[in-house]
């Protein structure tokens, strides 16, 4: 089931222009951040080469994010979920791996723009590991809200602005350090953007410890995660 689905995204990908452009969009971002952030950090305040670094990678799992929203979108357009449903194949069990490899894709996205950056390359390797886990979770919640209030790509267009805005709302708790930084903790890139700042700025944080904040993560993620499939699944099956 996921190689078949694996196969379908990869047609629709090379198929449809706007995909492919998409897909290569990361690699551009890499080869920006390459260059930039260094020179940001060698002519500017360290912290400004940083948080360049953290949009990039934060806008990478948003743009794979968008990319799974409209193949669901067009999935929906052309009878897809329609047709699974008198099918052996489950639809829930299509959609699940459909953000599974949104997941997958934009953590490879993620290490590999970690790597080309060379952002956090004096973090040690168990923090960096739960960022890079952490970090992509946003993708499959991006997909969803994209279309769990979208009937069309006209629609799908107005609510992937929207979810880019909430994207970069979590940047202002890198200069948030109390107990006023749980009113982001419902934005799905909050935690791991939290995550990224005790690395980059040495602060007393509300919780002591980065291991609390990556599973109070993991836990907030997973469970906008499955409350947004719900309401999706619902949508499509009514």
């Amino acid at each position: 089931m996921f190689i078949r689905v694996f196969r379908h995204e990869l047609k629709n990908i090379f198929r449809d222009k706007m995909y492919f452009f998409l897909m290569v969009y990361p690699f551009v971002f890499g080869v920006i951040g390459y260059f930039l952030v260094p020179y940001l950090n060698e002519n500017s305040h360290p912290l400004a080469g940083q948080i360049t670094a953290l949009v990039i990678i934060l806008m990478t799992g948003f743009v794979f994010g968008a990319i799974t929203g409209f193949t669901l979108l067009d999935d929906q357009d052309d009878h897809v979920i329609d047709a699974l449903k008198v099918t052996p194949i489950s639809v829930r069990s299509y959609i699940a791996s459909k953000l599974v490899l949104s997941y997958l894709f934009a953590l490879i996205s993620c290490v590999i723009l970690i790597l080309f950056t060379g952002f956090l390359k004096g973090s040690s390797w168990d923090r960096m590991l739960m960022i890079i886990v952490l970090l992509p979770l946003q993708t499959p919640i991006y997909a969803l809200l994209i279309n769990m209030f979208s009937r069309n790509k006209v629609e799908g267009f107005v609510m992937m602005k929207f979810t880019g805005m909430i994207l970069l709302v979590p940047i202002a708790s890198i200069f948030l350090t109390d107990w006023k930084e749980l009113f982001l903790s419902l934005l799905p890139s909050f935690w791991a953007t939290r995550l990224i700042a005790i690395e980059i700025i040495s602060e007393s944080y509300f919780f002591d410890l980065p291991l609390t904040y990556f599973l109070v993560g993991v836990f907030m993620n997973v469970m906008l995660l499955a409350l947004f499939f719900k309401i999706y699944q619902k949508r499509i099956e009514s």
